[in-house]
């Protein structure tokens, strides 16, 4: 059975995002999941929170709580991840974030970078490059800006959290966002779920890219 390795930059397991990734990619491989923070301490993890000029991250640990770290400080604990999955025997890896993370990880298996491919799809579907993206921390809307602005596209960055926002949260930003002229909402964090995608596309009546979703479907073509 073919093996395929999955990295959070928070705790593993992530069953919350596994739980929507699953059912696309089916059941006849088998699943290793990682996480760079997997058996920190409470001083390492602070060790790891972004200060100015990092860029932002956002995940979830294993007890439910939130927590931001500076992606730059945990390109080592990433690697660590790949290596150990590789040792493991897989055949290919996903992270479980949109981080971009510069080249600085190495793999002799691919790597699939959700935020890569959708660097390369959001242009081509949207024609008239107005682009709606949800971050979960107010910190990452410049960084939202400068990265989806520099492709060329008219970018509005909205803040919630996938990991505490309600849902009556986002039923609210959907009727926000129904006035909003876009060509597309992009949930920029594998955190957002297909539930919470459901309420945007059905109260906002906009297109909506999941993607833990998108992500997973790429996949199962590799697979």
């Amino acid at each position: 059975m073919k093996k395929i390795g999955f990295i959070t930059i928070g705790q593993s397991p992530r069953d919350d995002i596994m739980k929507d990734i699953l059912p696309i990619i089916g059941d006849d491989i088998e699943i290793l999941q990682k996480g760079a923070l997997d058996n920190l301490s409470e001083e390492e993890l602070e060790e790891i929170a972004p200060q100015s000029g990092d860029t932002v991250l956002v995940s979830s640990l294993r007890d439910g709580r939130s927590v931001s770290m500076a992606e730059e400080k945990i390109i080592v604990h990433l690697q660590r991840c790949i290596d150990e999955l590789e040792v493991c025997g897989v055949s290919g890896i996903m992270f479980l974030c949109t981080g971009d993370f510069k080249d600085l990880l190495t793999a002799h298996v691919p790597l699939i970078y959700p935020n890569r491919l959708l660097r390369a799809i959001i242009p081509a579907i949207c024609d008239r490059k107005r682009l709606v993206v949800l971050v979960p921390e107010e910190e990452q809307k410049s960084e939202a800006m400068a990265q989806w602005g520099g492709i060329g596209m008219e970018t509005s960055v909205f803040p919630i959290s996938p990991y505490t926002a309600a849902e009556e949260d986002f039923a609210a930003l959907a009727l926000t966002l129904k006035e909003v002229d876009c060509d597309c909402i992009l949930m920029d964090c594998m955190g957002y779920s297909a539930e919470m995608k459901y309420i945007l596309c059905s109260r906002s009546g906009k297109n909506v890219l999941l993607p833990r979703t998108f992500s997973a479907a790429v996949l199962k073509e590799l697979i």
